[in-house]
């Protein structure tokens, strides 16, 4: 197929920490077609999985490395009868962890720059450290979720320009935080997730687990508004606003700090605010042994029944497991 293709003839510089779709999507405006027709040039029949020939393809349109774009858009594929997603080197078990149907951006970055970053594809990074603002994830001018079919990056389906309003919510401190974090664990920098974790007082495991560990660990304990709340399995892989998800990650990062400092028989009484389908599902199903032990720990912090132990000895990768004590506490300072 690669014979038949010839590359666009304007061609676009991509930026060490752009998104894959987000480098298309330049590419496309800077060549006059919309991003689904340079999608159908590559043969690629969807923007939001493509194969790896698909990603092959649209690399030699743009002229880009192969290995660089396909590790920037996301693919799917079947491990032992599962979903598995891939996207930055990272595989991830719940498509919940990724933002496939909706983007989300920071203007001011996007006004700086004109690019769309990497971690905004990550449903668990809802702000903008840099500016320390929220991400936008609906045009301001028309109300709608914002599409990747639209014009150019800066701009809406509308039409209209993504300019920031006025009332727009500021994220707190620790949302912040946790953001640095995320942002480091994606990029594999240990010394971003330390310096965030001592800031902000977060989890320790965030050092440890998986970008998609980290995220649905933070989601059992934060989904739940109210105790006993009752939700569908649909709705526990729902994307929410961006608002939405940092009002999870607050509930669910006070609730983390509850069960470490608090008794046994306190812990107890959290269990209603913990969506614990979750955690065991991800005793089974976490991409990494570390999320494995850390969603199994907080079961037995929670005093539940573990679906069943993990088999003792050496984790993937190699890795020794880790202790209770490392996962568990805050980063010292």
């Amino acid at each position: 197929m690669l014979n038949e293709l010839l590359p666009l003839p304007v061609a676009v510089s991509p930026h060490e920490d752009e998104s894959g779709l987000g480098f298309l999507l330049r590419c496309s405006h800077a060549n006059g077609v919309a991003l689904p027709e340079l999608a159908n040039l590559a043969g690629a029949r969807s923007i939001r999985w493509m194969t790896t020939r698909d990603m092959e393809a649209l690399a030699f349109l743009t002229g880009v490395s192969p290995e660089w774009l396909i590790t920037r858009l996301k693919s799917r594929r079947h491990v032992d009868r599962r979903r598995r997603y891939s996207y930055l080197g990272w595989d991830w078990g719940s498509v919940a962890s990724l933002r496939i149907k909706h983007a989300q951006v920071c203007p001011e970055c996007l006004l700086e720059h004109g690019c769309c970053k990497t971690e905004w594809e990550v449903t668990a990074v809802p702000a903008c450290p840099i500016h320390q603002t929220m991400l936008m994830d609906r045009c301001p001018h028309c109300g709608t979720a914002l599409s990747w079919l639209r014009p150019a990056v800066d701009i809406c389906r509308c039409g209209r320009y993504l300019r920031r309003s006025a009332a727009a919510t500021r994220p707190t401190a620790r949302i912040l935080g946790w953001c640095r974090a995320m942002k480091g664990r994606l990029e594999r920098d240990s010394g971003a997730v330390l310096a965030a974790m001592r800031t902000c007082a977060l989890p320790s495991w965030l050092i440890h687990v998986s970008p998609d560990g980290a995220s649905r660990l933070i989601h059992a304990l934060g989904v739940l508004s109210r105790a006993e709340e009752r939700i569908s399995s649909a709705r526990a892989i729902e994307i929410p606003s961006v608002d939405g998800v940092a009002a999870l990650l607050e509930r669910g990062l006070a609730r983390a700090d509850a069960i470490l400092v608090q008794a046994a028989e306190k812990n107890q009484a959290m269990r209603p605010l913990v969506y614990e389908p979750g955690l065991q599902r991800l005793t089974k199903q976490g991409i990494e042994a570390a999320d494995q032990r850390a969603a199994l720990q907080l079961i037995e912090l929670l005093g539940s029944e573990p679906p069943r132990p993990l088999r003792a000895g050496r984790g993937r990768a190699g890795r020794s497991p880790r202790g209770q004590l490392e996962l568990f506490d805050h980063a010292e300072g």
